[in-house]
């Protein structure tokens, strides 16, 4: 097959039958698979090398080493063992009309170039905002949460620096942002990007489980403004990384509105706790906020990548990335190149919409109230076996640590560590380490829509035989 004249259309669709098969076998299987397979790594690069030539080999023999060569050696995260990074389990009406944009191929730059999944991505957007109790606001995915806060603190440096775009930082000296110590490590990296450089900016010191001090962070400002430096934003965390920790929102927001600083809320990971009632006091004041980031590929269940930004001050969006393009035709609405960073985008917001049009809020709000309860289940499952479990969980991440008597505090960090490797090793469940309070704790954090007690019972089960070696 050397041109599209020669594809057997019929044939291919058959191979894409093929493909629902893999997809069946995999999800029905995920529990009787290893976590995490134990992978040789020389070994399979000695399998891909070379694979690539000027004749193909076709589609249904590709199929073949996909299922040879691929789905043994990948990692489960959907398995509802996977307790590690903040991967989901994708809805199945997610993975299916990825398909559907990856087949229509539209650029979501701008709407005549993909006028249903513009239009798709204007009610996600609306959708969104609704849950979060963020009004009037407008917004785009992105590929990912770091996108997403660079985009926030892109809008934060237009509307503090306006001359910045043309001139770049020529007259302003040491540009501050603030957030916590706990804060995701995308926050110090946008700085770079930005311009501003790391050291601009300001850690804040935390509280209990990693929530930004906010009186320590009104000293800051102040102490920073003093020695001439010019402060123009704060990034809160509504479920910080590590540890699951959420900023008093209220109490950040005021200081911002006190020092006239732009306020982006990274909730990225804790976001889909607006779907609970229970939790609603935790996004008290996100309506002041400039802008927000949260990741529907994480806790609502979307396949990677899709970053959401939200804010509302659509004005400053179009000062950051408004431009004159002669050759791409302009409807009379902004569009989303001029909104924002990239001008090709996949057109992600059909993706995430079919996924809400097919299963609604419903099952992930079950979900996430599910993975809240069960990761309070582990903690206590934990503790009667004589593990430290670190206090005021409200999310779905739990940390625990096995201390030995007796045991100094570094033998003990490096014990976590090989406790985590053990279990990973087991292939029984995956899961990582932080750090917090200068310990290293072990980590567990399900956003999974497989994960029932029992696996619960059994991630506990591995990492107590894990400690107790």
């Amino acid at each position: 097959m050397h041109t599209p004249d020669d594809w057997d259309w019929d044939r291919i669709a058959t191979s894409i039958d093929r493909v629902g098969e893999f997809y069946r076998d995999f999800m029905a299987g995920l529990d009787a698979r290893p976590v995490a397979p134990i992978v040789d790594r020389e070994a399979l690069r000695a399998r891909f090398r070379g694979t690539i030539q000027d004749v193909g080999i076709g589609i249904d023999a590709m199929l073949t080493e996909i299922e040879r060569d691929v789905l043994p050696s990948a990692m489960a995260t959907p398995h509802p063992c996977y307790a590690g990074l903040v991967n989901s389990s994708p809805l199945p009406a997610a993975t299916l009309s990825d398909l559907v944009v990856s087949m229509l191929n539209n650029n979501g730059g701008a709407f005549h170039q993909s006028p249903p999944a513009t239009t798709a991505e204007e009610e996600v957007v609306r959708a969104f905002a609704e849950v979060l109790a963020y009004p009037s606001a407008t917004g785009l995915l992105l590929p990912g949460g770091t996108f997403a806060n660079l985009h926030g603190l892109i809008l934060a440096r237009t509307r503090h620096f306006p001359d910045w775009r043309q001139r770049g930082p020529i007259g302003i000296d040491r540009p501050r942002v603030y957030t916590s110590t706990a804060a995701h490590f995308s926050v110090a990296r946008t700085a770079h990007v930005l311009g501003i450089g790391e050291h601009n900016v300001v850690a804040i010191p935390t509280l209990g489980r990693g929530v930004i001090d906010t009186s320590t962070l009104a000293d800051h400002i102040a102490a920073d403004r003093a020695k001439g430096a010019i402060p123009f934003a704060v990034v809160a965390t509504i479920g910080t990384t590590g540890t699951g920790a959420i900023d008093n929102l209220q109490a950040v927001a005021a200081v911002c509105r006190d020092e006239e600083l732009w306020l982006h809320v990274d909730a990225c990971y804790g976001g889909a706790a607006a779907l609970l009632q229970e939790r609603r006091d935790d996004f008290t004041d996100l309506a002041s906020a400039d802008s927000v980031a949260v990741d529907p590929h994480k806790w609502f269940f979307l396949p990677l990548a899709a970053g959401l930004v939200l804010t509302r001050h659509p004005k400053i969006e179009n000062e950051a990335f408004g431009i004159d393009v002669a050759y791409i035709p302009t409807g009379t609405e902004p569009e989303a190149f001029f909104r924002s960073l990239p001008t090709s985008r996949r057109s992600s917001g059909l993706t995430v919409w079919a996924a809400l049009r097919a299963h609604g809020w419903n099952p992930i709000r079950d979900a996430v109230r599910r993975n809240i309860d069960q990761m309070r289940q582990l903690e206590e499952l934990l503790a009667k076996a004589g593990f430290r479990v670190l206090p005021d969980g409200a999310l779905s991440i739990a940390c625990a640590r096995f201390e030995p008597d007796g045991m100094s505090p570094t033998d003990a960090d490096a014990l976590q560590r090989e406790i985590a490797q053990r279990v990973i090793d087991s292939g029984a469940a995956w899961f990582s380490t932080t750090s917090h309070d200068g310990l290293v704790w072990l980590r567990f954090n399900v956003v999974n829509l497989h994960t029932q007690a029992e696996h619960i019972e059994r991630i506990a089960a591995a990492t107590i035989a894990a400690a107790k070696i």
